[in-house]
């Protein structure tokens, strides 16, 4: 269009009518330009920002996890965020190390790498989880100091997986390794179990279950319909002796999960501890045949939260309500909003690491510029063809 307004100016004058509607074009076009050039640049710069300086999860801790917050991302990755709270035993995190029989030489000689998750490999954490194991951690004298629960990683985190984390072997438990995101314990096996004292009488046999109602839905059965806002839903864990002899019951049920998408509205004479997260009653003592139940009732919340999935544990706002009694588990789907079912549905992005992100952001500003600049010097160009045709030079 430009070329061959100029090429025939000289033959037509009127055309200078048209080169005065060109140059007015395309000085909207520089503008506009100019704007997605400015706005291409401050993307890029957002961009290497989130490279040199990652942002942070929301919902990168969990109660569950060995180590809050993981052992670091980046250049704060390191094996002494692991090694230091080991140490200190916080959590009890040489306990149940000592319990697994993984040693601090066999811990520091782990080497940082990644592995594939399979329904062959437990992971380990505080908190009871859906298909989820008790192990008792013991003292030298027999005496209780915590519990872990561990499960197939693959229940959480899906097949075929990537985890990071540093992988080790040791000469009581083979391979093991602690995840990067949590400092959760992975082994392919269970720890060994210590002989019972031989003075030791037959323990009990206690049968755990557990059910839940939704009482704004009709009193039905909670887990079979999705629970909305407000709903009213109760909770009944029972213990049952079984066997032929006395056994003693803990009655603690962890709430953590739970109380994402609710909040606690009876506790049923139990006592609940925040920061824990437990809500329990005094131990009881079951005779043979003998039952005991405890009820408790929570509210979903008015605002469902929109909160992404944990780093560290994929099963926090899962939109799914789980509670785990011993062994046994409910699980109730809740009506989250919409991101949370895009976030459901869309699982992962594609990946793409900084360098990929840095040359795609240059390549596109470097577009911009150059369609920019070009409109320039058009303009340019136009203004001294219309000052030569004034002067009389063309």
């Amino acid at each position: 269009m430009f070329r061959k307004i100029v090429s025939n100016l000289s033959f037509s004058p009127a055309l200078v009518g048209q080169l005065g509607f060109y140059a007015k074009r395309l000085r909207k076009e520089e503008a506009t330009r100019r704007m997605g050039l400015v706005f291409v640049a401050l993307a890029l710069v957002v961009q290497s920002l989130v490279v040199f300086q990652p942002p942070e999860s929301a919902n990168a801790s969990n109660p569950s996890d060995f180590v809050p917050g993981g052992l670091g991302l980046g250049s704060n990755r390191s094996l002494n965020n692991f090694i230091r709270p080991y140490d200190a035993n916080s959590k009890h995190l040489k306990d149940i190390m000592n319990h697994f029989g993984i040693t601090r030489a066999e811990i520091t000689s782990a080497t940082f790498g990644s592995f594939m998750t399979s329904s062959k490999k437990l992971s380990w954490g505080h908190v009871a989880r859906p298909g989820s194991s008790p192990v008792t951690v013991k003292g030298s004298d027999g005496s209780k100091i915590t519990t872990v629960h561990g499960r197939p990683i693959n229940i959480a985190n899906g097949n075929n997986t990537r985890i990071y984390g540093w992988i080790g072997q040791s000469k009581s438990m083979g391979w093991f390794a602690i995840m990067q995101s949590c400092g959760n314990l992975v082994t392919e096996k269970l720890p060994p179990t210590p002989p019972p004292p031989v003075d030791e009488p037959e323990p009990a046999e206690i049968t755990l279950s557990k059910s839940t109602k939704n009482f704004t839905q009709g009193n039905i059965d909670a887990t079979t319909t999705t629970a909305r806002t407000d709903d009213r839903i109760s909770f009944t864990i029972t213990a049952k002796n079984t066997g032929e002899s006395d056994g003693k019951v803990e009655l603690i049920d962890n709430l953590g999960d739970v109380l994402e998408y609710s909040e606690l509205i009876d506790n049923g004479g139990g006592t609940y501890n925040e920061t824990t997260q437990e809500l329990s009653w005094p131990d009881v003592t079951l005779a043979p045949g003998a039952t005991e139940s405890r009820t408790f009732t929570v509210q979903v919340k008015s605002t469902i939260p929109a909160t992404a999935q944990g780093q560290s544990d994929p099963s926090s706002y899962n939109c799914k309500i789980e509670n785990v009694f011993g062994t046994v588990s409910v699980t109730i789907p809740v009506d989250c909003t919409p991101p949370k079912v895009i976030e459901e549905v869309v699982t992962e992005l594609p990946k793409t690491g900084p360098t990929e992100n840095i040359i795609f952001g240059g390549t596109l500003l470097a577009v911009v510029a150059f369609f920019y600049f070009r409109s320039r010097q058009l303009n340019k160009e136009v203004r001294l063809i219309r000052r030569d045709l004034n002067t009389g030079t063309i």
